[in-house]
Protein backbone atom coordinates (compact mmCIF):
# COMPACT_ATOMS: atom_id res chain seq x y z
CA UNK A 1 0.00 0.00 0.00
CA UNK A 2 1.05 3.35 -0.52
CA UNK A 3 0.82 5.94 2.28
CA UNK A 4 0.96 9.49 2.79
CA UNK A 5 2.66 11.23 5.63
CA UNK A 6 1.33 14.84 7.26
CA UNK A 7 2.42 16.87 9.63
CA UNK A 8 0.31 19.88 10.12
CA UNK A 9 2.20 21.11 13.14
CA UNK A 10 -0.34 23.29 15.89
CA UNK A 11 -3.97 23.88 14.55
CA UNK A 12 -6.72 24.76 16.83
CA UNK A 13 -9.36 22.04 17.77
CA UNK A 14 -12.22 22.98 14.90
CA UNK A 15 -9.59 22.60 12.04
CA UNK A 16 -7.59 19.32 13.38
CA UNK A 17 -11.25 17.61 13.62
CA UNK A 18 -12.55 18.62 10.49
CA UNK A 19 -9.16 17.93 8.40
CA UNK A 20 -9.02 14.24 10.08
CA UNK A 21 -12.79 13.96 9.14
CA UNK A 22 -11.76 15.71 5.46
CA UNK A 23 -8.73 13.21 4.26
CA UNK A 24 -11.38 10.51 5.97
CA UNK A 25 -14.12 11.73 3.55
CA UNK A 26 -11.89 11.84 0.59
CA UNK A 27 -10.15 7.88 1.08
CA UNK A 28 -13.58 6.70 0.99
CA UNK A 29 -14.20 8.07 -2.15
CA UNK A 30 -11.25 7.11 -3.41
CA UNK A 31 -9.69 11.01 -4.16
CA UNK A 32 -6.73 10.91 -1.49
CA UNK A 33 -3.99 8.03 -0.65
CA UNK A 34 -4.39 6.64 2.76
CA UNK A 35 -2.53 8.91 5.38
CA UNK A 36 -0.63 8.69 8.07
CA UNK A 37 -1.15 12.68 9.62
CA UNK A 38 0.90 14.06 12.98
CA UNK A 39 -0.53 17.24 14.74
CA UNK A 40 -0.26 19.24 17.64
CA UNK A 41 -3.14 21.62 19.31
CA UNK A 42 -3.31 25.95 19.68
CA UNK A 43 -4.47 26.06 22.20
CA UNK A 44 -4.79 23.34 24.60
CA UNK A 45 -7.74 21.40 23.76
CA UNK A 46 -10.45 18.58 25.86
CA UNK A 47 -12.16 16.83 23.11
CA UNK A 48 -14.88 13.70 24.34
CA UNK A 49 -15.38 11.20 22.32
CA UNK A 50 -18.67 10.99 19.71
CA UNK A 51 -21.49 8.91 22.26
CA UNK A 52 -20.05 11.30 25.75
CA UNK A 53 -22.63 13.50 27.10
CA UNK A 54 -20.36 16.94 27.91
CA UNK A 55 -21.98 18.31 30.45
CA UNK A 56 -21.01 15.12 32.54
CA UNK A 57 -18.07 14.85 31.08
CA UNK A 58 -16.52 18.85 31.09
CA UNK A 59 -16.96 21.95 33.76
CA UNK A 60 -16.91 25.19 30.46
CA UNK A 61 -16.55 27.45 33.49
CA UNK A 62 -13.14 25.70 34.63
CA UNK A 63 -12.31 25.13 30.99
CA UNK A 64 -12.89 28.94 30.29
CA UNK A 65 -10.77 29.93 33.74
CA UNK A 66 -7.83 27.88 31.67
CA UNK A 67 -7.82 28.78 28.32
CA UNK A 68 -8.81 25.24 27.11
CA UNK A 69 -10.27 24.89 23.93
CA UNK A 70 -13.08 22.37 23.22
CA UNK A 71 -14.49 20.02 20.62
CA UNK A 72 -16.54 16.94 19.76
CA UNK A 73 -14.36 14.17 18.27
CA UNK A 74 -15.96 12.10 15.54
CA UNK A 75 -14.44 8.62 17.20
CA UNK A 76 -15.55 7.11 20.31
CA UNK A 77 -14.06 6.93 23.39
CA UNK A 78 -13.54 8.93 26.20
CA UNK A 79 -12.55 12.94 27.49
CA UNK A 80 -8.98 13.41 26.29
CA UNK A 81 -6.60 16.98 27.41
CA UNK A 82 -4.61 17.46 24.21
CA UNK A 83 -1.70 19.44 25.55
CA UNK A 84 1.87 19.28 24.49
CA UNK A 85 1.20 16.33 22.95
CA UNK A 86 2.19 14.88 19.27
CA UNK A 87 -1.35 13.11 17.87
CA UNK A 88 -1.54 10.73 14.86
CA UNK A 89 -4.36 9.85 12.94
CA UNK A 90 -4.46 6.76 9.95
CA UNK A 91 -6.65 6.98 7.54
CA UNK A 92 -7.11 4.20 5.37
CA UNK A 93 -9.38 1.86 3.63
CA UNK A 94 -9.60 -1.34 5.95
CA UNK A 95 -7.89 -3.54 3.78
CA UNK A 96 -4.48 -5.44 3.36
CA UNK A 97 -2.53 -4.90 6.81
CA UNK A 98 -5.74 -3.63 8.39
CA UNK A 99 -7.85 -5.64 7.14
CA UNK A 100 -10.01 -7.48 9.89
CA UNK A 101 -11.71 -5.88 13.69
CA UNK A 102 -11.00 -2.86 15.17
CA UNK A 103 -8.94 -4.96 17.60
CA UNK A 104 -6.77 -6.46 15.11
CA UNK A 105 -6.41 -2.84 13.45
CA UNK A 106 -5.59 -1.50 16.45
CA UNK A 107 -2.72 -3.78 17.05
CA UNK A 108 -0.93 -3.25 13.62
CA UNK A 109 -1.02 0.67 14.29
CA UNK A 110 0.10 0.35 17.64
CA UNK A 111 3.15 -2.00 16.47
CA UNK A 112 4.66 0.96 14.35
CA UNK A 113 4.12 3.66 17.14
CA UNK A 114 5.63 1.34 19.57
CA UNK A 115 8.70 1.16 17.32
CA UNK A 116 8.37 4.54 16.75
CA UNK A 117 8.85 5.06 20.90
CA UNK A 118 11.83 2.20 20.93
CA UNK A 119 13.40 4.45 17.96
CA UNK A 120 13.47 7.01 20.91
CA UNK A 121 14.67 4.85 24.03
CA UNK A 122 11.58 3.93 25.46
CA UNK A 123 10.14 0.13 25.62
CA UNK A 124 6.78 -0.07 26.03
CA UNK A 125 4.26 -2.61 26.72
CA UNK A 126 0.87 -3.60 25.39
CA UNK A 127 -2.18 -3.64 27.42
CA UNK A 128 -3.48 -7.03 26.83
CA UNK A 129 -6.79 -6.36 28.52
CA UNK A 130 -10.17 -4.70 27.57
CA UNK A 131 -12.56 -2.37 29.33
CA UNK A 132 -15.86 -3.45 30.38
CA UNK A 133 -18.87 -1.68 28.56
CA UNK A 134 -19.83 -0.62 32.18
CA UNK A 135 -16.47 1.19 32.58
CA UNK A 136 -16.44 3.08 29.23
CA UNK A 137 -20.01 4.36 30.07
CA UNK A 138 -19.04 5.85 33.39
CA UNK A 139 -19.53 9.47 33.18
CA UNK A 140 -16.42 11.49 33.80
CA UNK A 141 -14.37 8.99 33.35
CA UNK A 142 -11.26 10.53 31.41
CA UNK A 143 -9.36 7.91 28.89
CA UNK A 144 -5.99 7.84 30.38
CA UNK A 145 -7.86 6.72 33.57
CA UNK A 146 -7.41 2.98 31.94
CA UNK A 147 -6.42 1.09 28.70
CA UNK A 148 -7.99 -0.83 26.08
CA UNK A 149 -6.71 -3.84 24.40
CA UNK A 150 -3.36 -3.14 22.58
CA UNK A 151 -2.98 0.46 23.66
CA UNK A 152 0.55 1.23 24.84
CA UNK A 153 1.61 1.60 28.35
CA UNK A 154 5.02 2.28 29.97
CA UNK A 155 5.72 0.66 33.53
CA UNK A 156 2.03 0.28 33.52
CA UNK A 157 1.52 4.26 33.02
CA UNK A 158 -0.53 4.68 29.45
CA UNK A 159 1.50 6.45 27.07
CA UNK A 160 -0.54 6.60 24.45
CA UNK A 161 -4.73 6.98 23.58
CA UNK A 162 -6.66 5.86 20.60
CA UNK A 163 -10.17 5.70 19.55
CA UNK A 164 -11.29 4.82 16.04
CA UNK A 165 -14.04 5.57 13.58
CA UNK A 166 -14.73 3.10 10.16
CA UNK A 167 -17.12 3.87 7.22
CA UNK A 168 -17.65 2.12 3.45
CA UNK A 169 -14.89 -0.46 4.64
CA UNK A 170 -12.36 2.70 5.32
CA UNK A 171 -11.30 3.51 9.04
CA UNK A 172 -10.29 6.74 10.83
CA UNK A 173 -7.87 6.03 14.07
CA UNK A 174 -6.49 8.97 15.80
CA UNK A 175 -5.14 9.44 19.76
CA UNK A 176 -3.04 11.06 21.83
CA UNK A 177 0.98 10.27 22.29
CA UNK A 178 1.83 12.27 25.47
CA UNK A 179 5.15 14.26 25.20
CA UNK A 180 5.81 16.94 27.43
CA UNK A 181 2.95 16.64 29.78
CA UNK A 182 1.11 13.70 31.84
CA UNK A 183 -3.09 14.08 32.01
CA UNK A 184 -3.11 15.65 35.34
CA UNK A 185 -4.00 18.99 34.46
CA UNK A 186 -7.48 16.79 33.27
CA UNK A 187 -8.61 17.39 36.31
CA UNK A 188 -9.19 20.69 36.41
CA UNK A 189 -12.04 20.68 34.40
CA UNK A 190 -14.02 17.51 35.36
CA UNK A 191 -17.70 18.87 36.85
CA UNK A 192 -18.99 17.65 39.90
CA UNK A 193 -15.74 17.28 42.17
CA UNK A 194 -14.82 19.23 45.30
CA UNK A 195 -11.07 20.84 45.46
CA UNK A 196 -10.12 17.87 47.26
CA UNK A 197 -11.94 15.44 45.10
CA UNK A 198 -9.90 17.12 42.02
CA UNK A 199 -6.56 17.01 43.70
CA UNK A 200 -7.30 13.11 44.39
CA UNK A 201 -7.97 13.05 40.97
CA UNK A 202 -5.05 14.80 39.91
CA UNK A 203 -2.38 12.81 41.71
CA UNK A 204 -4.81 9.60 40.17
CA UNK A 205 -4.22 10.39 36.61
CA UNK A 206 -0.13 11.90 37.52
CA UNK A 207 0.12 8.12 38.45
CA UNK A 208 -1.81 6.55 35.55
CA UNK A 209 0.09 8.19 32.91
CA UNK A 210 3.24 9.29 31.92
CA UNK A 211 4.56 11.50 28.79
CA UNK A 212 7.84 10.86 26.71
CA UNK A 213 9.58 13.67 28.35
CA UNK A 214 9.11 12.57 31.43
CA UNK A 215 11.04 9.54 30.67
CA UNK A 216 13.86 10.68 28.59
CA UNK A 217 17.00 12.54 29.68
CA UNK A 218 17.07 14.31 26.66
CA UNK A 219 13.71 15.65 25.47
CA UNK A 220 12.10 15.01 22.12
CA UNK A 221 10.82 18.12 20.46
CA UNK A 222 7.28 17.62 18.02
CA UNK A 223 9.29 17.77 15.18
CA UNK A 224 11.89 15.38 16.47
CA UNK A 225 9.66 13.07 18.34
CA UNK A 226 6.97 12.92 14.62
CA UNK A 227 10.27 11.97 12.89
CA UNK A 228 11.04 9.24 15.30
CA UNK A 229 7.22 7.98 14.90
CA UNK A 230 7.61 8.06 10.76
CA UNK A 231 10.75 5.55 11.22
CA UNK A 232 8.35 3.54 13.51
CA UNK A 233 5.87 2.75 10.63
CA UNK A 234 8.57 2.41 7.67
CA UNK A 235 10.09 0.30 9.89
CA UNK A 236 6.98 -2.29 10.96
CA UNK A 237 5.48 -1.42 7.50
CA UNK A 238 8.60 -2.20 5.32
CA UNK A 239 6.39 -3.78 2.58
CA UNK A 240 4.42 -0.22 1.93
CA UNK A 241 5.62 2.84 0.32
CA UNK A 242 6.22 6.23 1.91
CA UNK A 243 5.74 9.89 0.36
CA UNK A 244 5.75 12.90 2.53
CA UNK A 245 3.76 15.88 1.65
CA UNK A 246 3.64 19.01 3.18
CA UNK A 247 0.05 20.05 2.83
CA UNK A 248 -3.48 19.23 2.38
CA UNK A 249 -5.10 18.71 -1.60
CA UNK A 250 -6.99 21.84 -2.36
CA UNK A 251 -10.35 19.99 -2.81
CA UNK A 252 -9.25 18.81 1.14
CA UNK A 253 -8.86 22.26 2.33
CA UNK A 254 -11.77 22.96 0.76
CA UNK A 255 -13.87 20.15 2.52
CA UNK A 256 -12.47 20.80 5.78
CA UNK A 257 -12.95 24.26 5.72
CA UNK A 258 -16.43 23.09 5.49
CA UNK A 259 -16.61 21.25 8.24
CA UNK A 260 -14.78 23.43 10.56
CA UNK A 261 -17.57 26.07 9.89
CA UNK A 262 -20.77 24.27 9.39
CA UNK A 263 -19.67 21.65 12.49
CA UNK A 264 -16.70 21.92 14.40
CA UNK A 265 -17.45 24.96 15.60
CA UNK A 266 -20.93 24.73 16.43
CA UNK A 267 -22.47 23.97 19.27
CA UNK A 268 -25.10 21.77 17.75
CA UNK A 269 -22.19 19.36 17.14
CA UNK A 270 -20.19 20.01 20.20
CA UNK A 271 -23.03 20.00 22.76
CA UNK A 272 -25.53 18.05 21.06
CA UNK A 273 -25.58 15.84 24.01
Amino acid sequence: MKWRFLNSGKLNSAQNMAVDEAIFECVQDGRSLPTIRFYDWEPSTVSCGYNQEVAKEVDFVALKKHGFGFVRRPTGGRVVLHDGEVTYAVISPAVERLTGNVTESYSEISKALAKGLEFMGINVDFEKGNLSSEHQRQAANPCFTSSSRYELNYHRKKIVGSAQVRKNNCLLQHGSILLNYNQSKLALILPGLSKDQKERMATYLNRKTVAINNILNVPKSYDKATQFLMDGFKEKWIKDEFVIHKTLEPYELEIAEQLRLTKYLTDEWNQRK
